[in-house]
């Protein structure tokens, strides 16, 4: 079903509704079946910092499976770590 289709349906439902508002549900939808699937994975790489333990991430990355450094793996931690620095 394309996409017109599926808006085509949606408006015999409701009439009042517009094209954009469809097409924004429809993504909005969309991405959260990916989210909740976990359909899409991707790699996303930064620069790190001497001492800086902590990174904030942009809000599209929903979960981290792995981590790798200069082509290491880093293991995931288990329990808390040794020092804290949240700041």
């Amino acid at each position: 079903m394309t996409q017109k289709q599926m808006i085509e349906l949606v408006q015999q439902h409701h009439p009042d509704i517009g094209e954009t508002q469809i097409r924004l549900w429809m993504n909005n939808a969309l991405r959260e079946f990916c989210d909740k699937t976990k359909l899409l994975k991707a790699a996303y790489q930064f620069d790190t910092t001497l001492d800086e333990r902590w990174y904030g991430l942009p809000p599209y990355i929903s979960e981290v499976d792995s981590v790798d450094y200069d082509g290491y793996d880093i293991p995931r931690l288990v329990g808390r770590p040794v020092k804290r620095d949240l700041v």
